[in-house]
C-alpha cells in the first residue's frame, strides 16, 4: 500500500513537471484530470479547477455564473451593455466553460475581420516557425524577402523578425527609416505585415496552411480565413491580408494562451521561451508591448502610433491581463487570474484608435464588479 501511494505519487511529480515545462509558470496543485487539462490558479480563494477544452465543432461545456463565483444579474448586465455598443459577437469562458454568450443579428457561425488582433495570432505562428527551426528573432528581413522591400535604402539590412514583431523597426508608415531599428517604438501596420512574408518565405506555403497545420486544426479552429484586402497595399505594392474568424474560434486561440500553449495534453506551442517573451514587455520604449501582444500592468504605455502615457494600459482590468486588440473594437482579453478569455466582435464600440477605445476600461469595470465577493 506504502508503495503504491508513492508510485501514485512519483506519477503525480512527474506529470506536474512535465506540464509545468510547457505551461507559463503556472503553479499546479496536483495531477491534470482525467481530461489530460492542467489545474490552474483562478481567482484568489475560488476553487482551482481543471481547464476544459472544448472538442472540435459546436459541442461546449458551459458553467453557470454563480457557481464559477461571478454575479448573473450583473454578468447580464454586462451582455445588454456590450448589445448597446454595436457589437455583434461576444463571448466568455471561465476555465475554458462558456460563462456567457450573446449575439445580435447574428449567431454563433458570424465571422468578420479582427483588423490589428491578427498581429497576436501571427505572432504565435511566428513562436511555431521558431520551434521548427525554421525561423530565429535575429533573422534579417532583407535576407527572406531581399533587398527593396522597405523605401529604408541600406538601412532596411539592419531590421531583423524582433525589430516587426517589437514595433522597433524604425520604419515609418510610408517604410522610410525615421529611427535607427531599435530605438524607437513606433506602431506600423506596413512594417508588421512583413512578419506573414517572412514566415511565408521561411516556411514555403501560405499563411492560411501555417495556420491550419500548426495553429488552427490542434485547437479545433474551422472559422478563420486568411485573404488580401482589396484595393489594400503596402508602399512598395505588397497586399495587406485580413483575417476573419468567429468569436468562438477567438476563445479557442485565447484558451491555448491561457493554457500556457497546451490543448489538452498536447504543446502545441512547446516553445515555451519563446510564448514567454511575447507576453512580457519586449523593450523598454513600450512596455505594455510584448510580441505584438498588448499588456496590461506596466508603470506605462504607447498608444498608436507613438502617444506615451504614464499608468498601466487598462486601470479597470486585472494587472496580468494581455491583449490582441484591433481596430474598431475587435478584443480578445486573457487573463489566467481570473481564469477569463473574453472575445468581441462587431462595429466600433466607442471612439476608437487602433487598439484602445473607452469600451475596454468600461467592460473591465463592469466585468470586475461583477465579481462575486
Amino acid at each position: 500500500m506504502h508503495s503504491t501511494f508513492k508510485s501514485m505519487r512519483a506519477l503525480c511529480q512527474d506529470i506536474s513537471m512535465r506540464i509545468a515545462t510547457l505551461s507559463l509558470g503556472y503553479l499546479l496543485t496536483a495531477c491534470s484530470g482525467s481530461s489530460g487539462s492542467p489545474e490552474v490558479p483562478v481567482d484568489a480563494g475560488r476553487q482551482p479547477l481543471a481547464l476544459y477544452f472544448p472538442p472540435p465543432g459546436n459541442s461546449w461545456e458551459t458553467v453557470e455564473p454563480s457557481a464559477a463565483g461571478w454575479d448573473p444579474v450583473r454578468l447580464n448586465e454586462i451582455l445588454d451593455f456590450v448589445g448597446q455598443r454595436a457589437s455583434r459577437a461576444f463571448v466568455v469562458l471561465w476555465n475554458g466553460r462558456l460563462m456567457a454568450e450573446r449575439y445580435w443579428q447574428a449567431d454563433a457561425t458570424y465571422v468578420r475581420d479582427i483588423a490589428s488582433a491578427q498581429k497576436s495570432v501571427v505572432a504565435v505562428i511566428a513562436g511555431l516557425a521558431r520551434q521548427r527551426e525554421l525561423v530565429t528573432l535575429e533573422d534579417k528581413v532583407t535576407d527572406r524577402l531581399g533587398a527593396g522591400w522597405s523605401n529604408a535604402g541600406q538601412a532596411e539590412a539592419r531590421i531583423d523578425l524582433r525589430h516587426l514583431l517589437t514595433q522597433t523597426s524604425g520604419l515609418d508608415d510610408l517604410l522610410n527609416l525615421e529611427a535607427e531599428p531599435g530605438t524607437k517604438w513606433r506602431y506600423t501596420n506596413h512594417a508588421y505585415h512583413q512578419v506573414r512574408r517572412m514566415l511565408e518565405s521561411a516556411a514555403g506555403r501560405g499563411i492560411e496552411a501555417m495556420s491550419y497545420e500548426w495553429l488552427w486544426t490542434p485547437i479545433g479552429v474551422t472559422s478563420a480565413r486568411w485573404y488580401a484586402r482589396p484595393g489594400m497595399a503596402d508602399p512598395k505594392g505588397k497586399a495587406l491580408w485580413g483575417l476573419t474568424i468567429s468569436a468562438r474560434d477567438m476563445a479557442r486561440f485565447g484558451l491555448l494562451i491561457q493554457a500556457g500553449g497546451l490543448w489538452k495534453d498536447r504543446p502545441v506551442v512547446s516553445d515555451t521561451p519563446y510564448l514567454e517573451a511575447a507576453l512580457k514587455p519586449s523593450q523598454a520604449l513600450n512596455p505594455s508591448y510584448g510580441y505584438l501582444w498588448w499588456l496590461n500592468g506596466q508603470g506605462s504605455h504607447v498608444l498608436p502610433p507613438s502617444r506615451p502615457r504614464t499608468g498601466p494600459l487598462l486601470p479597470s482590468a486585472p494587472l496580468d491581463l494581455v491583449a490582441a486588440l484591433g481596430k474598431d473594437d475587435q478584443k480578445i482579453y486573457v487573463s489566467r487570474s481570473l481564469g477569463l478569455v473574453v472575445t468581441r466582435l462587431g462595429a466600433a464600440a466607442a471612439p476608437t484608435a487602433d487598439a484602445l477605445s473607452d469600451f475596454d476600461d468600461e467592460l473591465w469595470a463592469r466585468l470586475q464588479a461583477a465579481r462575486s465577493p
